[in-house]
């Protein structure tokens, strides 16, 4: 007897659909597991990354010229960028960025917000030296009364500008000649 090639391929069908959808359920769960797994993962990565930069500031900042701790870490800043990984950063400089130009605030609460400011652009996992620079330069022409410990010649300064604000080619004399025509320029205008 032989079967009709129709019914051949309809029960094939049919054997591998039930197959499929014995084997589904299995598969979408492993799928969401692993996926949640990764997730979890890349969340504790980023997390010790995070504390590791901390770390490494607070390193840097440890021999800081600054005696009353004008250069410390914002705790709340921190806490923010630890725990959303995708947004943490760009809220904390958005929040920073509202500070700094409320008019109504003191200036020495505005400068905090410009150097954390620049601080993050400087320090974070691809640094944007270009933003990082301008609110530097910013805070050294708008507020000559605050943050001077940081722009005072020293060892630490130099070292400070080399490792988080130079562009290729660039010298610690080079860019300090033009943050002073720049901060000229910016006291003029």
């Amino acid at each position: 007897m032989r079967i009709p090639l129709s019914h051949l391929k309809a029960a094939l069908a049919a054997a591998c659909t039930f197959m499929l959808a014995a084997c589904m359920p299995g598969t979408i769960a492993t799928t969401v597991g692993t996926g949640y797994v990764y997730e979890q993962k890349q969340d504790q990565k980023y997390k010790h990354d995070v504390e590791r930069a901390v770390d490494q500031y607070q390193q840097d900042h440890a021999n800081s010229p600054c005696q009353h701790g004008e250069d410390r870490i914002m705790e709340p800043a921190i806490k923010i960028i630890k725990e959303h990984r995708l947004t943490g950063i760009k809220e904390v400089i958005e929040r920073l960025d509202t500070i700094y130009k409320d008019q109504s605030l003191s200036d020495q609460v505005r400068a905090g917000a410009l150097y954390n400011m620049a601080v993050l652009e400087s320090r974070r996992k691809s640094p944007n030296k270009a933003k990082a620079r301008d609110h530097f330069k910013q805070l050294y022409a708008q507020f000559p009364g605050e943050y001077r410990c940081i722009f005072e010649e020293s060892e630490w300064r130099d070292q400070m500008i080399e490792k988080q604000l130079l562009l290729p080619g660039e010298t610690v004399d080079s860019f300090l000649e033009d943050a002073r025509r720049d901060a000229e320029r910016r006291r003029a205008q």
